[in-house]
């Protein structure tokens, strides 16, 4: 074959899986409505991800990339790789697909696939580094940068805020501990 037709079926794969995307997208726009309302959901979690994974959104994983590394470096590693889609963000059973297809050895988790699984999703969720989205797809936390500021100004309004008396309406924090130092502070001030 020619480069010309070769490179016409390349363009005319990426095309459809912008397609295949799309209609993933829209349908868990639909379950999540279904959710809201309150009915059955239409769409299985298998339909949602049968064309998904590295291959699904245009990725090439070298076999062996992920082999004997941290699984947190590996996710982190295959997130930054679909920073540039147009879903940069991803399922569990996505990241799971592209871990085995890089080499993880799951194994090491656990020798059943559901309890590999769980542990994945435990690991993802005490790293900080890492965001869990009301969908359930994961992102970097580095994403998000109003998630990290709201992480930061709760921490922050907790007494060592230095907004202000703002910090602990914005924050939805109880203004009540900065009520009770002022009468102090004030009684002090009026006694000297």
């Amino acid at each position: 074959m020619s480069d010309h037709i070769l490179k016409t079926l390349e363009q005319a794969k990426d095309e459809l899986q912008k397609h295949e995307e799309a209609v993933i997208s829209t349908k868990r726009f639909i379950n999540q409505l279904c959710t809201f309302g309150g009915m059955p959901l239409p769409y299985k979690d298998e339909e949602l991800q049968a064309t998904n994974g590295a291959k699904g959104i245009g990725l090439t994983i070298r076999r062996n990339t992920f082999f004997g590394r941290p699984l947190a470096t590996c996710v982190r590693e295959y997130l930054e790789m679909r920073k540039d889609k147009p879903v940069k963000e991803a399922t569990l059973a996505e990241i799971i697909d592209a871990l085995k297809e890089g080499g993880f050895d799951l194994d090491k988790i656990s020798e059943k696939a559901d309890d590999a699984k769980r542990g994945v999703a435990i690991t993802l969720a005490k790293n900080p580094q890492f965001h869990r989205l009301p969908n359930d797809d994961w992102g970097l936390l580095a994403w998000y940068p109003s998630v990290k500021r709201t992480k930061e100004s709760k921490t922050n309004g907790s007494g060592t805020s230095s907004t202000g008396d703002d910090s602990s309406q914005s924050t939805g924090e109880d203004p009540q501990p900065e009520l009770k130092t002022q009468p102090v502070t004030e009684a002090a001030a009026v006694t000297n």
